[in-house]
């Protein structure tokens, strides 16, 4: 048996400004607003949320940018600390030595980043989806895998509670069991997830194929063997695309490509 293992973030759907909202929240209610008073100083609500896009396009635009580095939700307090203090990073290496060096409360931190992601859902879940517009295309190809019978787990950061919800009917239009999805209680490292679904499904790494958005996941995980593929349509930087091409890893450049580049990979 074959299994397709997806990242969620970056990889189904776009959740930027998920990360954003709930992250800068998470960072005000730990440290305050801070002397730049950054956003204004003042928590994001859905009622505000509209006019805070508006007003503040610069700011978002730097985190956009920021976001490629992402590999665990203490990084998103990170890119919080890097506008305030108005840092400029310019690529992967520099945002790890950043994280090195920096003082900061990263358990705290992420405590309180699920914190306000819940206390949001619980307000309005539909409100909070919204925030993370699934790649339209991506959710297509993967309806279309499904009906095909593959078999589709979900490797994510994330938190299984905080997006099993998202994988219905109402919101996704297919559905993924809970179990289905392998979160960070496995560890931010991927590589231990891909050795959990070997365990739950009783395949082996070879016939595991792992799409993530970030380039160093997947250079860990293939040197267990598992077929790894590169996410281009979201975050990814052109040096990652090049480092990925350098170590001979596949990249999806278009989410229109989705479907047809898996299928065609799961087929050999």
């Amino acid at each position: 048996m074959k299994i397709l293992a997806l990242d969620f973030d970056g990889v189904i759907v776009d959740s930027v400004l998920d990360s954003l909202f709930v992250g800068h929240n998470a960072y005000l209610r730990l440290y305050g607003p801070g002397k730049k008073k950054y956003f204004g100083g003042e928590l994001f609500t859905f009622e505000n949320w509209e006019e805070t896009k508006k007003q503040y396009r610069e700011e978002i635009k730097y985190y956009r940018a920021l976001r490629p580095y992402i590999r665990g939700a203490t990084d998103y307090g990170l890119i919080q600390k890097l506008i305030e203090e108005n840092k400029s990073i310019k690529n992967q290496e520099e945002f790890d030595n950043y994280r090195k060096t920096v003082k900061f409360d990263f358990e705290d931190y992420e405590k309180e980043f699920y914190k306000e992601r819940e206390r949001l859902q619980n307000i309005d879940y539909r409100a909070w989806f919204n925030l993370s517009p699934p790649y339209p295309q991506v959710i297509e190809g993967i309806k279309k895998l499904l009906e095909e019978e593959t078999k589709i787990v979900i490797a994510t950061s994330n938190r299984r509670k905080a997006i099993a919800r998202s994988f219905t009917l109402e919101y996704f239009g297919f559905t993924i069991e809970p179990e289905g999805i392998l979160d960070r209680r496995y560890g931010e490292d991927k590589s231990e997830q891909m050795k959990q679904i070997v365990k739950l499904y009783n395949v082996k790494f070879e016939e595991i194929y792992f799409v993530d958005d970030q380039v160093n996941h997947l250079i860990q995980t293939r040197l267990l063997g598992v077929k790894v593929l590169l996410a281009g349509w979201s975050y990814a930087t052109k040096a990652q695309k090049e480092e990925a091409q350098k170590q001979d890893i596949l990249v999806i450049e278009r989410e229109e490509d989705f479907y047809i580049i898996i299928k065609n990979a799961l087929m050999k």
